[in-house]
């Protein structure tokens, strides 16, 4: 456990938009992108890969990726029924003559 506390001591988590996270190293180089949106991190530089995995390990535990909320849907109201009867229509045509 100590060691994954001193390697995540030595880099530096830094929020850069809404949705980019930023990781650097002690001497404030860019090491990795972290898109809290999709989950992707893309690499800048090379690490040894426990220290890749743990990064990402603690990335995706303290940003979780973003699902957005489902679309609401609008309920149509309904047309109100017509209450009276309607003629049939040989009424109709000998109505409008």
């Amino acid at each position: 456990m100590q060691k994954h506390q001193a390697t995540l001591s030595a880099f530096q988590f830094r929020r850069t938009t809404a949705d980019l996270i930023q990781v650097f190293n002690e001497g404030s180089y860019l090491m990795a992108e972290y898109n809290e949106r999709t989950g992707n991190v893309s690499w800048q530089r090379v690490l040894l890969a426990t220290q890749r995995e743990t990064i990402e390990r603690w990335l995706r535990d303290h940003y979780p990726v973003k699902t957005p909320p489902p679309p609401v849907r609008k309920q149509v109201e309904a047309r109100p029924r017509r209450t009276t009867a309607r003629r049939p229509l040989a009424h109709r045509k000998a109505a409008s003559r």
